[in-house]
């Protein structure tokens, strides 16, 4: 019979929800909100991504990565750089204030992996991600 409380929807939603809530708290102090952390760590770590590829990256919607990266261009943290071959395309990456605070932010988001993951070994933290991953794809294939 089905259990909601063995329901491994349920479970990593709420799961998500309590991490991403504990994180926003520990960047908020801060002055910076995880979803934004987010969007430096793809910018930083992605050779020419767009705004619809951090929004794909991000699995949020493009209006609403918009709307961060118009704030992020605003604080002076974020730089757009045209496409050669095609002027609409505008390439994004972090000024040097940008990758200043994000550089600065890393070692309490390391941090705060370190303490989720800890007292599990690795070879369940392996299985874990393996597990989801493959959860993740049966549903995109829905």
């Amino acid at each position: 019979m089905f259990n909601l409380d063995d329901c491994f929807a349920l479970i990593t939603s709420r799961s998500g929800k309590i991490f991403a809530k504990k994180l926003d708290e520990k960047l908020s102090s801060k002055g910076i909100s995880r979803t934004q952390w987010i969007a430096m760590y793809y910018i930083h770590t992605s050779e020419n991504i767009t705004q619809k590829g951090l929004a794909d990256k991000m699995a949020i919607k493009e209006p609403t990565v918009a709307r961060m990266l118009q704030k992020m261009e605003f604080e002076g943290s974020l730089l757009r750089d045209g496409c050669n071959e095609d002027k609409r395309i505008k390439y994004l990456k972090l000024s040097e204030k940008g990758t200043k605070d994000f550089l600065k932010l890393m070692p309490i988001v390391e941090q705060f992996k370190n303490n989720t993951i800890s007292n599990i070994n690795e070879n369940d933290l392996h299985t874990f991600t393996k597990v989801l991953n493959q959860m993740i794809e049966n549903t995109l294939n829905l």
